[in-house]
Order: structure tokens, then sequence, then C-alpha cells
């Protein structure tokens, strides 16, 4: 019996979503018919929060010592190049996984390196977008240290900007260590908002002080006077349904709807529930999207034709939840679709309206290099991997 296609994954610990590894994995699996599943084989490598070094020796390990065929995992735009020289050397492929908090390169990194993101900044791009021409000048996005460390909010400003914004405020609220971000400090910020009118606010925060924003805004006076934005993790499930004792109503933009009825959606809530017993997320979705597209390799795969899978991967797209996929940055990349919804608590219950069809970001070089000079703090380690 041959050997199966050996998948090296770099596994980061994630305390906001600790399924994100398995989730990524059982979508994966979920999306290859069954009889195929023997033919690959995931490595996992843990590297804590992702940061260079600890991912670079972890890549080391599998591509040496474990002898992986591919090296996959979650990995940060800032330190994939760093793995590139490995990959290459030993004449592998690299497919790897992000939430989109980073834009990615103005240009293919590597011949041998496929990404597929999540692309959080484009939902930032058209949130700013509509945001300004929805309710005018001048806005005010509010994060923590580690939130404002990413290209999502320099997309939200770049999408304003395009609407025609000339200002927005942006505050970044300070670093206590040991301390809650948001809680105790940021009511000070809120009754200064409320001073100045603001035509809207945009909150950039994620898992304990996202939920927390919402119970000081709640409790701030503003809800109802000042328009509120946040981002699409912070209208996620995960965050929101603690939450529905709150009396609020905001805005987000949404990239994949767990509730859409197409079929390319339905039948993936059918494969991920058959396979993993799991409701799905947008991990699995990231996994299940890598799977389809495995899944029109196999051929490829079987014969251990590299040469091919390399040249296809270039090209290849897929049809899945989110509409047309392709994993190769190109300049006629499919633009997501992109939903603008209205979203409020209501008998207990999260209740969210689409409102508007949000503009997606064109592949424009121009604003590319503009947001990746403006955001120039190094995070490493993948968003929510902390």
């Amino acid at each position: 019996m041959m050997n199966p296609v050996k998948i090296g994954f770099l596994a980061p610990y994630s305390s906001i979503y600790p399924g994100l590894v398995p989730g990524l994995i059982s979508g994966f699996y979920s999306a290859i018919p069954e009889r195929y599943h023997r033919l690959f084989h995931v490595v996992p490598e843990y590297v804590g929060q992702g940061g260079e070094t600890v991912t670079t020796e972890a890549a080391k390990k599998l591509l040496h010592f474990d002898g992986v065929d591919i090296l996959s995992g979650v990995v940060s735009y800032q330190t994939l190049p760093c793995l590139i020289p490995t990959i290459e050397s030993r004449q592998k492929l690299g497919v790897f996984f992000d939430m989109g908090e980073y834009l990615p390169h103005t240009q293919q990194l590597s011949e041998s390196v496929f990404c597929n993101s999540f692309q959080l900044w484009q939902s930032e791009f058209a949130l700013g977008y509509w945001a300004h021409r929805q309710f005018g000048e001048k806005g005010a996005v509010i994060m923590p240290l580690y939130d404002g460390g990413y290209h999502l909010q320099s997309a939200f400003r770049q999408g304003a900007v395009m609407a025609g914004a000339e200002e927005l405020d942006i505050h970044i609220l300070e670093y206590k260590p040991d301390a809650s971000q948001v809680t105790g400090q940021i009511q000070m910020l809120f009754s200064a908002l409320g001073k100045q009118n603001p035509s809207f606010i945009h909150g950039l925060f994620c898992g304990d002080e996202a939920r927390a924003f919402y119970g000081e805004f709640n409790q701030s006076g503003l809800s109802g006077s000042i328009p509120l934005t946040v981002t699409a993790h912070m209208a996620s499930e995960e965050v929101l349904n603690p939450l529905n004792n709150l009396d609020l109503d905001f805005y987000a933009a949404s990239l994949w709807n767990y509730y859409a009825t197409d079929s390319a959606n339905e039948t993936f809530k059918k494969r991920v529930a058959h396979f993993a017993g799991l409701k799905p997320d947008l991990f699995t979705l990231l996994g299940y999207e890598v799977g389809l597209l495995f899944s029109q390799l196999i051929g490829a795969f079987q014969k251990r034709d590299w040469q091919e899978i390399k040249t296809r991967l270039k090209t290849e797209t897929i049809d899945g939840p989110r509409g047309r996929r392709s994993f190769c940055l190109r300049s006629d990349h499919a633009l997501p679709v992109i939903d603008v919804e209205k979203i409020g608590f209501h008998e207990g219950r999260v209740q969210k309206l689409v409102v508007e069809q949000g503009k997606a970001m064109g592949f424009n070089h121009d604003i590319y290099e503009m947001i990746h000079r403006e955001t120039v703090s190094g995070w490493q380690n993948p968003y929510l991997c902390v």
C-alpha cells in the first residue's frame, strides 16, 4: 500500500477559539470523499502563539525530521516569508490559512506557496466604505493595542476614505498589563465621545474584550444616539450568544452566512455534521475549502505528480460556501460577496438583517502598499492566537 501524502500542520494556540486546529482539520476531511481519506495524513506541530522563531523551527522539524510532503497550518503573513527558503530548498509545497488580519503581499512570494484567507480585511474595508456613506463625517474607531497592530483598522479607514471621508478619529486604549483593556478605562472615552458626537463608532475588539466592550457601550448611554459598527469577528455567534440580554442594535459586514440556503453551503454543513458531528464555523469553512481544492487534484496526488499539483494550484478554483475561490494571488482574484448586516438582540436571541451589499476592495496595489506602509507593528502571531 502506498504511503499517504503527509501534511505537516503548524498548530498555534488560541484562547479565543480553542477548537481552531481540530476545526480546520475536520473541515478538510469533510470535503474529501471518504474513500480517499487515507490518501492524506495530517501531522500537527504545536507552535504556541505562532511567532517567527517557534514557527520556523517547527517547520524545519516537519520537513526535515517528519518528512512531510506539504507544509500547512495557520500562519501570519508576517511570518510566512521566513518559511519560504526551507520550503523551496526541500522542493515542497506550502498551503496556509489565515484570518485575513493582514492584507496579502502585493505579489506571489513563492511559486510553491498558496494561501486560503478568511479575508477579514475585506469586511473592514466594506464596512468603512458603507459607514461613511450611511452616517457621514466623521467617525471614531476604538480598539486596544493588540487589534491595532494589524491591517484591519487601516482597511476600515481606507474604505471610509474611498467613500469620501476626510477625517476619521482613531482611539487606541492604553495597554494595562494583567488587567482588562476595556473595563474600568473605556467609560472616560465614551464620555468624551458623547460630547464630540461622532457620526458613528467602530469597535475593533476580540474575545472577552469584545464582550466587555458591548457591556460598557450598553451602559454608556451612547446606544441609540451614535450608530455602532463592529468587526465580523465581534458579530460572530461565538461572541454574541452569551450577550443576548443586551439592548443593542449595531452593524457589521459578513463574509459568510451559516444560515445561507444555497446548495454549496447546505452541502458543506451536511458533510461537516456527517464527518465530525460539528456545527461549522469559519475554521471548518477554511479547511473545507482546501479539502475541495485537494479533491479536485486526487489523481495528481495519487501519482505524486508534484509538478502538476503545483501548476494546477496556480489556476485551480473551487465553488464553495463563499462562492468561487482561488488560492494564488492574482490580479483577477474573485472578489468576496459581503453583506452589511443590522444586528440586534430580540426575544433572547441574536437577529441579523442584511441591509446592503458591501463593496469589496479590488486588488489595487496602490491601496495595498498604502496600508502595508501604515501598519508597522510587526505582530507575528496570527489573529485570535492569544
